[in-house]
């Protein structure tokens, strides 16, 4: 849709239009089913404004945000530690096959049919 695919966003971002826009160039009219959708990216797309400065890195770890030296280490300790989330999943109202589903999605281990072909 758009007339140049591999664009950054940075090269549709536009200082010109105020504190900055959207420039999208598309190389086609919209049909009118496509109005809604193309409504619906422009309201998403509003939400996010760039600033033209270069981008860092903030710690997201830690109390209040705030870098900690245990929380580092315990990351480098156990890097591969990741938090099951169990209070999403292990819910009373919902049936238990959706819960096994669910704990089996989070783990990578869905039985997709390609891996029940390949099993046989």
């Amino acid at each position: 849709m758009t007339a140049h695919r591999n664009v950054t966003v940075k090269e549709v971002w536009d200082q010109n239009f105020g504190q900055g826009g959207w420039n999208l160039r598309f190389f086609r009219a919209f049909n009118d089913w496509e109005l809604d959708l193309i409504g619906n990216l422009l309201n998403v797309l509003r939400g996010y404004k760039l600033t033209l400065e270069d981008d860092s890195v903030s710690w997201k770890g830690g109390r209040n945000g705030q870098f900690g030296v245990k929380e580092a280490y315990n990351l480098l300790v156990n890097p591969n530690d990741t938090s099951f989330p169990k209070n999403c999943i292990w819910v009373d109202r919902v049936p238990t096959k959706v819960a096994f589903f669910a704990w089996e999605a989070t783990w990578g281990k869905v039985l997709t049919l390609d891996r029940l072909q390949k099993r046989g």
